[in-house]
């Protein structure tokens, strides 16, 4: 069997367009992931060296969090399987379903043959966070091969022990549609809660498929309620600088590190658009006259990259 293991660094900070309430943690779209095919910490006393592989940093995190503490890892699970076509790849079939920030549909993560022998584990801490959802978006490889049941677990402890009951959903069958779906789990244990040692786990399930068949991943989200009276810090990167902030009316300037074709979204608390337009220069304006008073995101991918970079901002 082959099992990938998510491994996922806090790094989210946008909103939930889909739960009210909900705050962007952690956001994987692995765009500009290259994969690696060889095992970076093997597991002790196993066959074959099988152990964690493409540990993959998290691509954006919530104010306050970092991209340094989420990992989406593949993991192989020891004695299930001696026959790999490869562990794991980024498939150029990438898709919009989840997405965030803009986005585009750009690449995803395939868990490679046979998949059964992997799993997936999701690394976010959940520090001034509660009412915890996991979202991904999932394809089949085909109708023949490639797992249909996502079968899911977590951990409080970093994953010293593992619990089943208390996500609202314990797995996820595919309805045999060759297309990416979502997939949306709701931690309600409340033990994960605020933790910084929470861990989600994926089994992939279904079928046996030897060296053929896989699983593609694309925009795994951690979503969560801030906890009152926590405030979650400013979101900054060393790329861009926005002033001023609060802005009261009119322009804020954002200024960059180098020139280039940009493209310039600004959500919501909701997760909604309401802002989008393109900036080529290294210092640009966008003009936010028209915005309610509240609290925004602003994302910035440059084109040529791939990169993204989000800051929040008030508008007074």
């Amino acid at each position: 069997m082959r099992k990938n293991l998510f491994v996922v660094l806090l790094c989210l900070a946008a909103a939930s367009f889909q739960s009210n309430g909900q705050t962007l943690m952690y956001y994987w779209n692995f765009n500009t992931w290259t994969p690696l095919y060889t095992a970076a910490t093997p597991v002790s006393g196993t066959a074959g060296g099988l152990g964690i592989y493409a540990a993959i940093p998290a691509d954006y995190a919530a104010g306050g969090l970092s991209t340094a503490n989420a990992d989406w890892v593949e993991k192989t699970i020891p004695g299930v399987s001696s026959s790999y076509s490869t562990y794991c790849d980024n498939t150029a079939v990438g898709d919009t379903t989840n997405a965030r920030m803009g986005a585009i549909a750009g690449a995803g993560f395939k868990a490679r043959n046979p998949n059964d022998s992997m799993e997936l584990l999701i690394y976010a801490p959940t520090t001034g966070f509660t009412n915890l959802w996991i979202k991904y978006a999932c394809e089949l490889s085909s109708y023949n091969s490639g797992d249909s049941v996502n079968v899911f677990s977590y951990s409080n402890d970093s994953g010293a022990t593992w619990k089943t009951s208390g996500a609202g959903l314990d797995h996820w069958v595919d309805s045999g549609s060759l297309a990416y779906r979502l997939v949306s789990v709701h931690v309600l244990d409340t033990s994960a809660y605020n933790n910084s040692k929470f861990v989600f786990r994926m089994r992939m399930v279904g079928r046996v498929t030897g060296t053929t068949g896989n699983d593609r991943y694309d925009n795994v989200t951690v979503e969560g309620t801030v906890i009152p009276g926590l405030e979650v810090p400013v979101y900054s990167t060393t790329n861009y600088s926005l002033y001023p902030n609060p802005s009261k009316s009119g322009n804020i300037e954002i200024t960059s590190d180098q020139n280039g074709d940009k493209t310039v979204i600004i959500t919501n608390m909701l997760g909604q658009v309401v802002l989008s337009e393109t900036a080529s220069n290294r210092i640009f304006s966008v003009n936010t006259g028209n915005l309610q008073t509240g609290v925004y995101y602003i994302s910035i991918r440059e084109n040529e990259s791939g990169s993204l970079s989000t800051m929040k901002f008030m508008k007074q």
